[in-house]
């Protein structure tokens, strides 16, 4: 049970990592099994953290999630602690307002819609128009590939002081 768990560990390891050292860790671990392998299940959970997070980039991605949520916590909790004599200030003495009436809910819940309708519409046209251009760049690229196969480098003068390249963009018919 414990080798299938230790495999298990490996297997979630990068792949070029495996390839290289999961043999001998695994051989490491047959060894060690009569002593003890609970040490060699946190190095190889260490070891997998490290080769996913540090060896990746990920931690990049990581560090400024952890960052950002900081940033996002401390920024509200300090404009909770310093604001609040303002907000309460500022309750107090606005006026009660009636609650909206249905008409006005409605118009709310309507133009909400709309928004959101127009900012879906927005989204999809962009990426209709991103996916177009990359099928034109992708065509383009195409025939530049096709009409550079068919490129001729040819040496002018006896010297070979000067080369003349023959690029046939358009393919020939």
């Amino acid at each position: 049970m414990t080798r299938a768990l230790y495999r298990w560990l490996l297997w979630l390891h990068p792949p070029a990592f495996r390839r290289e050292f999961a043999g001998e860790m695994l051989w490491i671990f047959e060894e060690a099994a009569p002593q003890g392998v609970a040490p060699l299940f946190g190095d190889a959970l260490i070891s997998l953290l490290r080769q996913w997070l540090l060896r990746s980039g990920q931690w990049k991605l990581a560090a400024a999630l952890i960052g950002g949520m900081i940033e996002v916590t401390a920024g509200g909790l300090g404009g909770l602690m310093f604001m609040r004599a303002q907000m309460t200030a500022h309750l107090s003495a606005a006026p009660l307002t009636p609650p909206p009436t249905p008409a006005e809910v409605l118009a709310m819940d309507n133009l909400m819609h709309i928004v959101l309708w127009v900012a879906i519409g927005v989204v999809l046209m962009v990426a209709a128009l991103a996916s177009w251009v990359r099928s034109l760049n992708g065509r383009r690229l195409d025939r530049l590939s096709v009409g550079l196969r068919g490129a001729r480098l040819t040496r002018t003068g006896g010297s070979g002081a000067s080369l003349s390249c023959d690029l046939a963009i358009w393919p020939r018919r």
